[in-house]
């Protein structure tokens, strides 16, 4: 497979098909990909979502998350060819500032108003119960799901029950009522997605999924950019096509500002072409000034797509009623 390029020429060569595998359906499908019905004058689809895996960089203080971060902010700076000691100086800086009350990785509403002026709005997954990395508690939770109702997002499940179907019905269930609205949708965190998390979306009535995602090509022009599917009457699988790790991360492909904005500008080109849907994550803690280039990729994204008129951008609630289901 033939890598993104850097400035200059230079070949990236991915890791993603050993560190992060292809997410496969755990069943087959009922129906083969189905349409979508773009409004008149657009020629392709993005539509936005947010996993809610952090809220602050407070919340993991005394947690066993922050020895794996700061391994991880090593490994992501001071690789071979790749060595940028200020940014992992300026990212303990902002741990201390966490300590003492300013967290640079609450930028909840710094999102929402970048795509407020965007004239956007995105999907949240929020998670209910803690574990892998998130820890935010009920009552930081509460106040996330106010702001995100109060800002008219649609908010979704983060599900961390893969293997229990009980389990994950009680969770869309709990997210249900605090938001004041059925949860339809779901992301799986760490994307495990079983034949349980169907059997679980069934019991709390939910309408789709968003868990699938392929790995194995990831070069703009090659990557797959497959549509929906019915997995189960009344019950969709709409795949994940680009999320930031995979575009930043040393464990990915590991590119910087320039090369993740020039492979959404190819991408984008492919989709038009091929009248296709890209559907995007970006995890609200990196559009922290703590990773300036996520955060400026995302900025240039909107930019770009906004200033488009062949693109339907949307969240998923926007999404579903285009869906063409038999």
């Amino acid at each position: 497979m033939r890598g993104p390029r850097a400035r200059g020429g230079r070949e990236l060569s991915p890791r993603t098909a050993s560190s992060r595998p292809s997410v496969e359906y755990p069943q087959a499908p009922l129906s083969e990909e189905l349409g979508i019905d773009l409004p008149a004058g657009t020629r392709w689809g993005i539509c936005l979502s947010h996993d809610v895996d952090h809220l602050s960089l407070r919340e993991h203080l005394v947690d066993a998350f922050l020895p794996r971060y700061v391994l991880a902010l090593l490994r992501q700076n001071l690789t071979r060819g790749r060595f940028r000691l200020g940014r992992v100086l300026d990212s303990f800086w902002g741990l201390l500032l966490a300590a003492c009350g300013r967290d640079r990785w609450d930028v909840v509403d710094d999102l929402l108003a970048a795509e407020r002026r965007a004239g956007v709005s995105s999907t949240w997954f929020v998670a209910v119960r803690r574990g892998l990395g998130i820890s935010y508690r009920g009552a930081a939770r509460e106040r996330l799901v106010g702001r995100l109702r109060d800002a008219d997002q649609e908010i979704g499940l983060h599900g961390q029950s893969p293997t229990d179907a009980s389990a994950l019905a009680a969770e869309a269930e709990q997210l249900s009522r605090e938001a004041g609205t059925p949860i339809v949708g779901l992301r799986m965190h760490y994307l495990r997605l079983t034949r349980s998390v169907f059997d679980g979306m069934e019991r709390a009535g939910m309408r789709y999924d968003s868990t699938v995602m392929n790995r194995s090509r990831l070069e703009p022009d090659q990557i797959e950019l497959p549509g929906p599917r019915l997995v189960r009457p009344g019950l969709l699988e709409i795949p994940l096509h680009v999320m930031d790790s995979t575009l930043f991360s040393v464990t990915g492909l590991g590119l910087d500002f320039d090369q993740a904005r020039d492979y959404m500008r190819r991408l984008a080109a492919r989709a038009a072409d091929e009248g296709k849907l890209v559907t995007i994550n970006l995890h609200p803690n990196t559009y922290s000034h703590q990773t300036p280039e996520m955060r400026a990729w995302y900025d240039a994204l909107l930019a770009d797509v906004t200033a488009r008129s062949d693109v339907f951008v949307s969240d998923f609630r926007a999404l579903l009623p285009r869906i063409a289901i038999a």
